[in-house]
């Protein structure tokens, strides 16, 4: 689910529609939880689907860790790229907001931790655009993302956090134990889709 202070606009006609902030959400707000209404479906699953609902879907799905491919319920799926996001998915199962956002900006995400399998074009217009996804950005730029995702999540006591309910009870202990110090941070490197996953 997704912040309650967002909502679907038009944004740049080259791009569609973009999710944009209806009142400030500063840095540390916990943006997206994945919960128990997204859909997961097996690749296999997938394939069995009508041809006509692939091609719907696709566009807004995501490969989690496992493999799986996941469309978020409400309108968290039309979050658009960015190079220099203003939320990042972590390995907590939620996407928080890694600087503050300002009423009316729109919120942009990092495709690069969606497991993209192929190299895909991408033109978000900011400053050092990267071109292209490749399955390798994880490995890449993983140190940089989780010195940002790190010193974000150590906010979230600080602000307000509508979804953080929401959170799976065995990802609120991790986090829990994470602000706490009685756990490390676990980096994004673990969000990474890998051949033989270790997923139940």
């Amino acid at each position: 689910m997704i912040h309650p202070h967002t909502r679907v606009l038009s944004g740049d006609p080259s791009i569609g529609v973009g999710v944009f902030a209806t009142a400030p959400i500063p840095r540390g707000t916990v943006v997206v939880v994945r919960d128990r209404f997204d859909m997961s479906l097996s690749r296999e699953a997938f394939l069995d689907l009508p041809e006509a609902q692939r091609a719907a879907m696709e566009t807004y799905m995501y490969h989690d860790k496992c493999g799986n491919l996941v469309l978020s319920w409400d309108h968290a799926r039309y979050m658009n790229h960015n190079c220099h996001p203003t939320t990042m998915m972590t390995d907590y199962n939620l996407e928080i907001a890694v600087r503050d956002i300002a009423a009316g900006e729109e919120l942009t995400t990092e495709y690069g931790l969606l497991n993209i399998q192929e190299p895909y074009a991408i033109c978000c217009g900011c400053v050092d655009c990267r071109e292209h996804l490749r399955l390798d950005d994880i490995d890449v730029y993983g140190d940089e993302w989780d010195a940002r995702i790190r010193e974000s999540l150590r906010r979230i006591p600080e602000v307000n956090q509508p979804l953080l309910p929401l959170l799976a009870l065995e990802q609120r202990a991790r986090l829990e134990d994470f602000l706490a110090g009685r756990a490390g941070y676990s980096s994004v490197r673990n969000l990474k889709w890998l051949a033989e996953p270790v997923c139940g």
